[in-house]
């Protein structure tokens, strides 16, 4: 637990000398950043008739789907979308991301996402999560349909990526996942249209809320420090 406390400590003081900087400075108050109508709409509907072509694959390598068959996820799916690539601006977020953490990324990867409503469904991310316990760093998500309260939108709790002694108790320190915990008081959740871009700490806490109908479409930027 003491050496939690020293990790936490050394963030604090990294971010507050070196990162919380550049396009992205906000997030480190306000944790999430919304930019609606990013992805003209024929871009969306494109990498989702994609998506289905190629989740149709057996000899794609890079498939992963729970065990319900809910939730699937194509991994280095840029591949698939080069010529769309320049609708993303990597380029200008890879930078912003190193500006915000203090940090170079190394690699970078998008992830198409689908999850579709079924019994028991635990929504995208299987629960309530951080994405790193320690390290600030950045998730982009792109709405490819529109995300309501039914459909999957992204919940998350303000503020849990920077104060996160008042929630100890809740969130213990150290740990990413929290399969025990209900949904907390505070959670905020985005609903948006297709197109939207979504940019969050995911030091937070955060999930995919579960379906109760629907489908939900999402491309994700991974960038690795």
């Amino acid at each position: 637990m003491f050496t939690n406390y020293i990790k936490i400590t050394f963030i604090k003081i990294w971010m507050s000398l070196f990162a919380s900087k550049g396009e992205l400075k906000s997030l480190h108050h306000d944790t999430v950043k919304i930019l609606g109508n990013y992805l003209p709409l024929s871009v969306c509907d494109e990498i989702i008739k994609r998506f289905e072509l190629i989740e149709k694959n057996a000899n794609y390598s890079y498939r992963w789907s729970d065990a319900l068959e809910s939730n699937t996820r194509l991994w280095c799916f840029e591949k698939e979308i080069k010529e769309l690539l320049p609708h993303f601006e990597v380029d200008r977020w890879i930078r912003a991301s190193d500006a915000y953490t203090g940090r170079d990324t190394q690699s970078w990867c998008l992830m198409a996402n689908r999850i579709i409503s079924k019994e028991n469904n635990l929504g995208s991310g299987g629960g309530l999560h951080r994405d790193s316990p320690f390290s600030h760093q950045i998730k982009f998500i792109w709405y490819l349909n529109d995300v309501n309260g039914f459909n999957g939108a992204f919940q998350y709790l303000p503020g849990t990526h920077t104060d996160i002694w008042w929630s100890r108790k809740l969130f213990p320190l150290g740990e990413h996942r929290f399969p025990n915990v209900e949904t907390p008081n505070g959670m905020k959740e985005v609903h948006a249209k297709a197109g939207t871009l979504l940019i969050c700490d995911k030091k937070c806490i955060h999930r995919g809320k579960p379906l109760q109908n629907g489908i939900r479409y999402i491309l994700f930027m991974i960038a690795k420090v």
